[in-house]
């Protein structure tokens, strides 16, 4: 049985550590264009983030703006009662994939390789 109240502050922990960790290598990049973008994204509410990221950054950032979507998914799935339920079969998940990583969308039937 997978505990998703337990997965969701687990979650909202590292989506909290995701955007500031975003934010740090933001700032101290010296490109301007992403100082700018910083300033951008404090304006805006974080749920809105991802979408402005995808569209300013390049493949340099491709690795925390992934772990973003994976980790608003897995909040989104959980506020829908989706979570721990295969995206593709629909099948229930392995409690001990999503303790590896509760941002796991797939079984192992329809993703072996985890």
């Amino acid at each position: 049985m997978v505990n998703a109240q337990h997965h969701l502050q687990l979650l909202n922990t590292e989506l909290l550590q995701v955007r500031q960790a975003l934010l740090l290598r933001l700032t101290e990049s010296n490109n301007l264009i992403h100082h700018a973008l910083v300033a951008r994204l404090h304006k805006h509410n974080p749920e809105q983030w991802l979408e402005l990221l995808q569209k300013q950054l390049g493949t340099e950032y491709q690795d925390i703006v992934l772990r973003l979507e994976q980790v608003e998914a897995a909040i989104c799935q959980i506020d829908i009662g989706q979570y721990g339920y295969c995206c593709d079969c629909e099948e229930k998940i392995d409690p001990q994939r999503l303790l590896v990583d509760p941002t796991i969308q797939r079984c192992s039937n329809c993703e072996p390789n985890l």
